[in-house]
């Protein structure tokens, strides 16, 4: 922004004009110009350019002036204040602090934990030593040798970094079977510390001092009383408290139709409220960091560790078969399935094998405590992510809480989402850091797609310039990064590529050698492996409205149909608060642009397919972390608010929590997998007969949960045969059926077959509609009624029966 003096020649002496743009521009547009009367003193004048309110001293001659003032990166019209008021790059508060002897001492920490985790006796302290520098040993050393020069976006990245190294190297290892866990482990355990050390030694010589608390200018410190200073301590301790008693007045079987907020009653509704209005109290007041860092961190508790605290079983029939995989990795040390799609995306698995092999502990043991683990990861990275957008740490808080409490889809279950989802948010930290910026628009851009471009870009905020080593350094992080998710999951890298092409075709994103890169990378590994990918999830199917859908095209009884609502209506109540902040800012859209882009973009993809149904959940949750910014600035931009704005704000939030755990574990009476059900497969695949077919009469059953689960159903599709679902048996099943259903397992032509009833599958039935109320025990009883079937096990709520008659003559 430049100030001109008044006595320039299109001036009069009067006035001063204020130009938003480079210095020395000599053809500034007319909207980015202000002008305000020149007085002697100092002034306070509002500038319709960006709507803030600035204090510029001018002086009383005509002498020529001429000032520099950052742009906004985002601003909202209507007088909404900006997310930032320069780029965030350039604006950090320990701009020029390096960090690096800080990670060098993490590295060594981690690599020495990570070592000392291969002699301690197995157990779960072996686990979290091995965790610890699973999570942050070799991005340690990595980040000792980059000056990120952002503790929070080092931190981040070191996170990201060593679940990438970890993935990259359990999967190679893999594939060369060569997968001794406990040796690689090791020698990336002392490569950490030794390169760590060196590197601390080197930056001690040079005199790079250690740096363990903030430096950078304090932040802004606000006195707004006795009360509203000790009011967040008082919150967060009675509603975390409030939410320990709700849950220790419940038990598992005590969880209804409605879900689990419904059965933790008024006392948990009541310390939601609390704890958000403090939450609000402190954000739009004092706003101190490590009080806000609180409240980030109880929430996702809250969230995510109720399930595991109340049952202490892994949530979700499907997930068991991941624990299947994990432990066909660890018993054989290869993959030994060319068409099983887990085994062809091994990333994940393998990493999870590795560490469970060294440890000790079976994947059962610990994959409850994934969606808890992840949504701190998940949490950190967000905040990183949003800090190249804005400075402005109310913002910043609110957006992660808006992700954490809205995130009703649960990205982080034992699964490889979880991880990849991690990594894609450090993959756009470094992107939107270092590889992309404000392209050159040419004065009068010529044809339809020049000027369409020029006004999308209009108004982003200049980047600090990167030289080229930076960014090549930044490319080959990100690439590496992208590699460890294509390794990991199928459908991620597909959404990732829609705003990777926008942002290049823009001119936004340079280098495009960058994205050719990614592109070929993704082809290599994705070509080979799409045919099984698309058998499996029918991935072309070009049906919009039936892929935005998700799962259930249709709810079948009122407690389907009030969880249903609920998200939906949330998912699309954030989206349009997100488009509103876009909107504001039409004029100058360039402000919004990148964020609006990586978020929304990715709902392109349900164009093509639905993976399965997932597609829409993976493009809500992908979004969020940038709605959380848009809606961010709308909501806490202005900054300090009184006490009605705080109580309104914290009743809001609270609401916003009520409504994600709704959509997140309002079905948990048919996600919890009880422990009689996980007894009975592990009984299953230990003594079934190899080669024959386990049928389900419902999905929801811990199938695929060993590592010999490949010698079952083989060459079918899905991923359990299950009677309800196919349209002969859904809404239309019961014990008179039983001819039917005898002729239809015999179609499938295995050397014998199983059949699985259960009170699960019961429960299952009952929320979604597609049963009779008493279709399992009429179905039980004409199991053992029959002459043609056994009972092959049999526990509390769970039985599995074999047919042993021969088939009916006709």
């Amino acid at each position: 922004m430049q100030q001109r003096s008044a006595d320039m020649p299109d001036q009069p002496d009067s006035t001063v004009r204020i130009v938003l743009g480079a210095a020395g521009e000599a053809q500034p547009a007319p909207d980015a110009t202000a002008v305000i009367s020149t007085v002697d003193k100092d002034a306070t004048t509002r500038l319709e350019i960006g709507d803030k309110t600035v204090r510029i001293p001018i002086g009383p001659d005509d002498s020529s002036q001429t000032r520099f003032m950052p742009a906004p990166v985002i601003t909202t019209g209507g007088g909404a204040p900006a997310l930032s008021e320069e780029p965030a790059a350039a604006a950090d508060h320990e701009s020029g602090a390096d960090h690096r002897p800080e990670f060098a001492l993490v590295g060594i920490v981690a690599g020495v934990l990570g070592l000392l985790g291969q002699v301690v006796p197995e157990g779960p302290g072996r686990l979290v030593l091995l965790l610890v520098l699973t999570l942050f040993g070799p991005g340690a050393a990595l980040l000792s040798v980059a000056n990120v020069r952002n503790r929070l976006v080092s931190w981040a990245l070191a996170v990201a970094g060593s679940l990438a190294a970890v993935t990259l190297l359990s999967s190679v290892t893999l594939w060369l079977r060569v997968w001794e866990p406990a040796i690689w482990l090791s020698a990336l355990a002392g490569v950490t510390v030794a390169g760590s050390a060196v590197q601390f030694f080197r930056l001690s010589r040079a005199k790079v001092p250690l740096i363990l608390g903030r430096v950078g200018k304090p932040y802004d410190k606000i006195d707004n009383g006795l009360a509203l200073g000790v009011i967040p301590f008082v919150t967060l301790a009675a509603g975390v408290g409030l939410w320990v008693l709700a849950l220790a007045q419940i038990s598992p079987d005590q969880v209804g139709l409605y879900g689990f907020s419904a059965a933790l009653g008024v006392p948990f509704v009541v310390g939601v409220v609390v704890l958000f209005i403090g939450f609000a109290v402190e954000l739009f007041g004092r706003a101190r960091p490590l009080v806000m860092a609180a409240y980030l961190i109880v929430v996702p508790i809250i969230m995510q560790a109720t399930v595991p605290l109340l049952d202490g079983t892994i949530e979700y029939a499907w997930t068991y078969k991941h624990i299947g995989v994990v432990d066909l990795i660890r018993e054989n040390g290869s993959l030994i399935s060319g068409s099983d799609i887990y085994q062809q995306w091994p990333g994940f698995f393998a990493a999870v094998a590795g560490l469970s092999q060294i440890s000790g502990v079976d994947g059962l043991s610990f994959a409850a405590w994934s969606s808890l683990l992840f949504a701190l990861v998940t949490s950190l990275m967000t905040a990183a992510l949003l800090r190249q957008f804005t400075k402005d740490r109310r913002v910043i808080a609110l957006a992660v809480l808006l992700f954490q409490a809205c995130m009703w889809v649960d990205i982080g279950y034992f699964s490889p989402q979880a991880l990849v989802f991690a990594l894609m948010l450090a993959f756009w930290v470094i992107v939107t850091r270092w590889l992309v910026g404000a392209p050159e628009v040419k004065s009068e851009p010529k044809g339809r797609i020049a000027r369409l471009r020029a006004w999308a870009v209009q108004g982003m905020p200049a980047r600090p310039q990167t030289d080229a080593r930076t960014r090549r350094y930044a490319a080959l992080g990100a690439t590496g990064l992208f590699a460890a998710i294509i390794v990991s999951h199928q459908l991620t890298p597909v959404l990732m590529m829609v705003p990777l092409f926008a942002l290049t075709i823009l001119g936004i994103l340079r280098p495009r050698v960058f994205l050719a890169g990614l592109v070929a990378l993704m082809l290599l590994f994705f070509v080979p492996r799409l045919g099984s990918v698309n058998s499996q999830y029918s991935l072309f199917s070009f049906d919009l409205l039936s892929n935005a859908s998700g799962n259930s095209a249709s709810w079948n009884t009122p407690e389907q149909e009030f969880s249903a609502t609920v998200s939906r209506a949330l998912a699309l109540g954030v989206w349009l608060a997100a488009l509103i902040a876009v909107f504001l800012t039409r004029k100058r859209l360039g402000r919004v642009l990148t964020p609006a882009l990586i978020g929304f973009l990715p709902m392109v993809t349900l164009v093509a397919g639905n993976y399965g149904g997932e597609a829409i959940y993976r493009v809500f949750a992908f979004s969020m972390p940038f709605v959380g910014l848009l809606i961010g600035v709308l909501w806490a931009g202005k900054g300090r608010r009184g006490v009605p704005a705080m109580l309104a704000s914290g009743v809001m939030l609270a609401v916003l929590l009520l409504a994600g755990l709704q959509g997140l574990q309002g079905q948990l009476m048919v996600h919890q997998v009880r422990a009689t059900d996980i007894e009975a497969a592990q009984y299953f695949y230990a003594n079934a007969e190899p080669g024959s077919g386990l049928v389900l009469v419902a999905p929801n059953f811990p199938t695929k949960l060993e590592a010999n689960y490949g010698e079952f159903n083989k060459g079918h599709v899905s991923v359990d045969i299950s009677l309800i679902g196919d349209p002969l048996f859904t809404g239309n099943i019961n014990g008179t059926r039983l001819p039917d259903i005898e002729t239809y397992i015999r179609a499938m032509n295995y050397p014998t077959n199983y059949l699985v009833v259960s009170d699960a599958m019961d429960d299952y039935t009952d929320y979604f509609g597609t049963a009779d109320d008493n279709a399992m025990q009429s179905l039980d009883s004409a199991l053992r009624a029959s002459a043609n079937w056994q009972v092959f096990y049999q526990a509390p709520g769970v039985a599995i029966f074999k047919l042993v008659g021969a088939p009916a003559t006709q």
